[in-house]
Parts: C-alpha cells; structure tokens; sequence
C-alpha cells in the first residue's frame, strides 16, 4: 500500500525547484536524442549510447568490409577467368581446326597447290594462337604466369620464345580458394621448353674452397658441423683421442685445417715431420689422411668417431675407416661426399669417370648456329652467361640432381642439337652430346623412335626374310647388303651401328665397308672404301627404319673414303601446340605428306590440352561465383543484424518524441503551479 512520507510537507522550496527542473532537463535532454536520432536515422549515435551495441556495430564493420574487399577480388577473378576461358577457346578451336586440315591433306585427294593453299591457313592459326596467348584483362597478361606486366610470347627468329613464368597471379579470394587466376601459356599449349637431359654424372671433386652446405654424404645434405672425436694411435698405448670443433667451419679446407692443426698439436711427429700444411687433403670426393708428401708417421694409425649425439664424423665420411700409412682414402662403401655443382664450380675440378675434354662445343637451334669454348678454369657461371650471349634461344642449367648439366631449348617451333667441334669430345664427356653411341634409338624424332619392319611372316608363318628386311646399302663399286634391324638393336646407337656393320661383315664386305657416328655428332656416317662408279646410298625396303634413322636424306661427299652422314634425328623438340602447327605449316608447304600425317598425330594430343586447361580454368571460375554468391548471403545476414542495432525504429521513436513532448509539457505546467504559489496561498 501506497503512502505519503510524513516529510514531503516539509520539503525546503529551494529542494523542490532544483528536483522540478532536473526532471524538466531530463525530458529536455531525452527529446533532444530523440530529435537527433529522429534526424539522423541513427540509433547510436555515441559508444556511450550503447556500448555492446556499438562493439558488436565495430565488429560487423570490420566483416562487412572485409566481405565487401573479398567480393570485389572474386567479382575481378571471374572476370579474369571468363575472358581466360574464352581464349582457351579460341585455342582449342584453332587446334580443332588445324587436326581436320592435317586429316584432309593426307592421301591422294590433295596436291601440292591445295596444301600449300592450307598453309597460309595454319599459319593464320598460328598468329592467332599467339594473340590468344599474348591477350590481357585489364593490363593483366593472361597467360603470362606470375609475370602479369608484359607479353608472355614473342617472336624469335622465326619462332615463339615464352617470356611467362610461375604458376600464376594470386589474389585474396578468401578460405579455401587458394588458386591462380592466370595460367602459363603451358597449361594451354603444352611444354614451352624442352631440355637435354645431361646424361653424365659429372662427380665434382672435392677443393679447399667446396661450401660444407654443397656436400651430400652418407647423411645427406649437411647445414652445419659439431665436434667429432680423432683418436690418434702411435702404436704405444694409451691411444689420444682428441674432439675437434667443426662448428665454424664453412668449407672442407676449413675442416682439413681443424683436423691436421689438432693432430699436430696432439702429435707433432703423426705427419712423418712434414711441414704445416700437408697432412691432411682430399682425393675425388673423400678426404685423404697423409699425402705423398706428408704421409702419416710408420706405426700411426687415425680413426674418427662423433661425439655423443653428434653426427659430424658420419657426415664428413670419416667414421668406420683406419686411416694408416698405406689407407690414406676411405674405402668404405657410400662414404663419398658428392659436392653438388654450383655456379662456381670450375670445369677443371669435374671428374666424370674419365677427365674432362677441354674444347668447343657447338650448338645449332632453329638453323642457327653458335659454339662455346671451355677452358680448364671456366666456371659453370661462366659457362652458361657464354651461353646466353650466343641468341640462340638457349640456356644451361644445373640438373636438379645438383650432379649434371641440362641444355634447355626455349624456342617453340625450333629444334636444338649439341655437337662435337672438330671431332673433340668435350659435350660428350659433359654428357649434353644430342646424338651419342649410348643414345637410346627411342629418343630419335623427338620420342617416336625408329619403326622396323619386324615379326612378319609368310603364307606358312615362317619367319619372311624378305619382308623383314629394313633397308639396303649399296657401295661405290656396285656390291650391296641387306639390314635387318630387330627390336634388340634399339636399344642404343651403338648397337644399330653394331648391326649394320655385322651385316656388312656376313656379305664379305666388312673391309669396304664401316658404320660409325659422325664425328660432331649430327648423324650416323657411313663410310665406303670401295673402288668403283657407283655412289655409297641407302634404299629402303620395308617400314620407315632408313628414314627414321636419316639415312635417306643424309648428305654424300666423295672421297676416299666416300662419306654418307645421316640427317640430325635427336634434335630437341619443344613438345607444344605451338611447335605442332608450324610443323604442320612446314610439311604443307613441302608438300610433305609424312610431315603433314606426322603433325596430325600430334595434334590428337596438343589439342587436349587447351581443353584440359578449360576444366580446370571453369572450375575455378565456378568456385569464384559459388563464394560470391555465399559472401553476398553473408553481408545480407551482417547487413540485417547491424541495421537492428545501429539503424533507428522509426516507429518507435516518433512514439517516444510524443511521450517526452507529453512529459515535459506536464512538467513545465506542474513547475509554473508551484512556482506561482506563495506564503499567502497557504495562510489563506
């Protein structure tokens, strides 16, 4: 139940007025929010208006520009991959196109005017393709990979070199969408470069100046040392065991100084008395303990051993081995350090089982030629900048084995070879030689090989000679003899020599008669010491092995004796979309119907790949508009909550402005009563 405090009629005036117009300056003040935000649309208008509110306002801030950034970038790469889609389209219709003209232009329903007309065709193929390739979205390249600023393909001599590299551009495109919006053109086209496998382990030899880092011994690559223990006997016990810290060393002349300081300071007499430096070097890729010309002392003895918990010793090569007067080497199985090449490793500190042949070597790609000389003190460095400086298209590199060399052709539509110069042997020693005795025959045109005629028989199922036989050479004196090549002799270059020389040897005309590689390596030679009117020449008989192997377009110089070196078949093929239709441009205009058969094969293959890389171009786009269209329901849902709690009701508010109108005017007429009432009211 509701009362009167007792007190209230005893309240000074001066507490009631200041109690009036505090609830007058109240309505006041909350008529004036109200005003605001009625003029604002804004419900919070300070963090002190409502500070969860606020924060959680700040937070869906934040989100929706960042959801707002992200839309942007995926609104940009759908852009970006439907103008790529469209080109891989261009692309694979081109290739299309080239496929049905090759098939049209085999057989004897074709001339020579007709196919020289559907040259001019491809090669507005061709062009086409290129300014696919070299298209761009907004200042970026297309297919440039990661490199976006500029042209990925130009022309080169008559061919296409591929400036491009990466996988491609990124951008932020949110959780799980972690994928280039551009491509290389190789994903489009196929390789844009090929390499000459390097064929020899070319075994670096261990230096005094040979980086600890570059070693990859029985424990693999090292990054750094710690101590390893040396016990040094005299033949007198006690044996010295003696830690050696290797953690500062950053070269094997650091950790050879280590060793022999530490013998020498234990023993002075280990190294037979020999003068400091001498004691300790290195032979191939292992150290050597005692030299020649400081051998360890008569009855000394040295063995090596890691700390605890260390593997130094191990790493180095060094441990399960007794290094002795006579042991100077480990000769522990897996011990060798094999230092990876770098592009400061001289020439002359290679070793590939046979020592490096110092010459020139010469390189031809795409008709042009250029050769580069190799001296003793020539670094890999050197080498490949000498490379460089000849314009061929070419450029040496370190095999990702960090043991060989590679020889890689960036040209499409080009074909490289690596020759001897002046019958040296310096690319074959290096292993970068295209055309070698140990080449396999399936390398030959570029992967197809050589096609035999073999495992035919006749009307009973005997084996036919006849029909088995590959091809026929014939000397100067007019005697001739039979090759049958069998899947055997593919093995190797040499073993196809090995065979053609046999043959000649059966038919008694093996003194006449050799089968050997041309001495720069550009093709098999024939040589023919008969006396006689004739020519030395090579018909074919059955399948394509005459022609496979280039014998029948090789080049004849009279002598003594006569010379028939075979065309170059190991070439170097970049194996792109590119390669394929001026291939195909070439035979038409040659009235070439092998070529023109041969460049249809290809193209059964060059043609899926545009459409590969479409599948994977469309599924990115996909995912790109699957992610928008989950970021435009995300900011819709973000967009709503904020609105609750930022944005003003209206409704609600005209309703309040009324009531505190309501309110104040009541106060202020209640205000003006009391104010207006004096002593005398109550006296009276």
């Amino acid at each position: 139940m509701t009362s009167i405090s007792f007190l209230s009629g005893r309240v000074p005036n001066r507490l009631g007025t200041l109690i009036t117009q505090q609830g007058i300056s109240s309505a006041n003040l909350q008529l004036l929010q109200s005003q605001v935000q009625l003029s604002s649309g804004k419900r919070i208008l300070r963090t002190s208006d409502d500070p969860v509110g606020s924060a959680l306002v700040n937070v869906l801030q934040g989100r929706l520009a960042s959801a707002e950034r992200r839309d942007l970038n995926l609104s940009h790469a759908e852009s970006v991959l439907g103008y790529l889609d469209t080109e891989l389209a261009n692309i694979s219709d081109a290739a299309g196109e080239a496929k049905t003209i090759a098939l049209s232009q085999i057989g004897v329903g074709s001339d020579a005017a007709t196919r020289s007309a559907q040259g001019v065709v491809v090669s507005s193929l061709i062009d086409g393709v290129v300014a696919s390739l070299n298209s761009d979205y907004a200042g970026i390249s297309l297919f440039g990979g990661s490199r976006t600023g500029s042209s990925p393909i130009e022309p080169f001599f008559g061919g296409y070199r591929y400036r491009g590299s990466g996988q491609g551009l990124y951008t932020d495109l949110g959780p799980g969408l972690n994928f280039p919006i551009t491509i290389g053109a190789d994903e489009a086209v196929g390789a844009l470069s090929a390499r000459v496998q390097g064929s020899v382990d070319l075994n670096r030899v261990l230096t005094d100046s040979t980086k600890i880092t570059d070693l990859r011994g029985p424990g693999g690559e090292i990054e750094s040392l710690g101590t390893l223990n040396i016990v040094l006997d005299d033949g007198t016990p006690p044996a010295l065991e003696i830690p050696v810290d290797l953690s500062q060393a950053t070269t094997t002349g650091d950790v050879a100084n280590a060793i022999e300081s530490a013998i020498r300071t234990a023993d002075p007499a280990a190294f037979s008395g020999a003068a400091y430096p001498a004691g300790v070097s290195f032979v191939g890729d292992r150290f050597s303990i005692g030299t020649a010309g400081a051998p360890l002392a008569a009855g000394y003895s040295v063995t090596f051993s890691d700390a605890e918990g260390g593997t130094s010793a191990r790493d180095l090569g060094l441990d399960g081995f007794t290094f002795d007067p006579a042991n100077q080497v480990s000769t522990v199985t897996g011990r060798g350090l094999n230092p990876a090449i770098t592009d400061q490793t001289s020439f002359d500190s290679l070793f590939p089982g046979t020592p490096v042949s110092y010459g020139t070597i010469t390189f031809r790609n795409g008709g042009r030629t250029g050769s580069v000389t190799i001296a003793p003190g020539t670094t890999i460095a050197q080498f490949k900048e000498d490379i460089e400086r000849l314009n061929l298209g070419i450029r040496a590199e370190i095999s990702d084995t960090g043991d060989g060399l590679n020889i890689i052709n960036e040209v499409s539509g080009f074909k490289l070879s690596v020759e001897e110069t002046g019958g040296g042997t310096t690319a074959s020693t290096l292993g970068i030689r295209t055309l070698d005795r140990s080449t396999a025959v399936s390398e030959f045109n570029h992967g197809r090989g050589v096609t035999i005629a073999h495992g035919q028989v006749d009307s009973t199922g005997a084996y036919d000679t006849n029909r088995n036989t590959d091809f026929r050479v014939t000397l100067a004196s007019g005697a001739s003899f039979d090759v049958d090549l069998v899947p055997d002799d593919l093995n190797s270059v040499q073993a196809v020599l090995d065979r053609v020389n046999a043959a000649a040897a059966t038919a008694g005309l093996g003194g006449q008669f050799v089968a050997t590689l041309n001495a720069a390596g550009t093709g098999i030679e024939f040589q023919d010491s008969s006396v006689g009117a004739g020519q030395l020449g090579v018909s074919s008989l059955n399948g394509y092995a005459a022609t496979d192997l280039g014998l029948l377009d090789g080049t004849f110089t009279a002598g003594v004796p006569n010379r028939l070196v075979g065309s170059e078949r190991t070439s170097v093929r970049v194996d792109s979309l590119l390669t394929t239709l001026q291939e195909l441009r070439t035979a038409l205009e040659g009235n070439d119907t092998i070529g023109i058969e041969i460049a249809g094969e290809r193209l059964e293959t060059d043609s899926d790949t545009p459409l590969q890389a479409r599948a994977k171009v469309g599924g990115r786009q996909a995912r790109a508009i699957d992610a928008r269209e989950r970021i435009e329901d995300t900011k819709l849902l973000d967009e709503s909550i904020k609105s609750s709690l930022y944005d003003l009701d209206y409704i609600e508010a005209t309703s309040r402005f009324n009531l505190l109108q309501t309110q104040l005017e009541a106060g202020l007429q209640t205000a003006a009563a009391i104010r207006s009432l004096s002593l005398l009211d109550f006296l009276g």
